[in-house]
């Protein structure tokens, strides 16, 4: 049985967790709209509205993922400490948290890189070549790590339903 604060500590992870997935994900999904696939080139045919409109839900989406996430680690720690499953015991656990803690530097430069389509979006009037350049700036940065990231933070809802290598108790029939 887990202890009360172990069961606060998920539940907090949980809802933030969904809460940083989800605006990371659309905030993606937004940005890749803007773009011919598969290439860093801008489509030729978005209305400028339109395309301003992306960047201030980017922007959103951005400050949401970037106060969730903070919550994600403190509650994702404060389970690992509270609760009585072991590494040892639980091998999908140790998985799962080196999943979710290796990533950490490249949400932080994506995060360094998401903060000048925020301050292009709320601090003055900026031409949209303003907005490409840190658009194309956010999402070359660091090539395909911040898309291996996400698959790897989806790995781990699958490692966390699946739990493999996970010792069965002796007493256990």
């Amino acid at each position: 049985m887990e202890k009360t604060s172990a069961k606060v500590f998920l539940l907090i992870f949980i809802i933030s967790s969904l809460v940083w997935l989800t605006a990371s994900t659309r905030r993606t999904y937004d940005g890749g709209n803007l773009l011919n696939f598969g290439t860093t080139e801008f489509k030729n045919n978005i209305d400028p509205a339109t395309e301003r409109t992306t960047y201030n839900d980017i922007a959103e989406f951005s400050i949401v993922a970037f106060f969730s996430y903070p919550v994600v680690l403190i509650s994702a720690i404060g389970y690992l400490r509270t609760t009585h499953r072991t590494f040892k015991e639980h091998g999908w656990l140790l998985m799962s948290a080196i999943l979710l803690f290796v990533f950490i530097p490249v949400e932080v430069i994506c995060f360094v890189r998401d903060w000048k389509v925020i301050e292009l979006n709320y601090w003055g009037t900026w031409p949209l070549e303003e907005f490409r350049k840190a658009w194309i700036s956010r999402i070359t940065a660091l090539a395909g790590l911040p898309l291996i990231a996400t698959l790897c933070y989806f790995t781990i809802i699958v490692l966390a339903i699946w739990q493999p290598m996970k010792k069965k108790s002796d007493t256990a029939l």
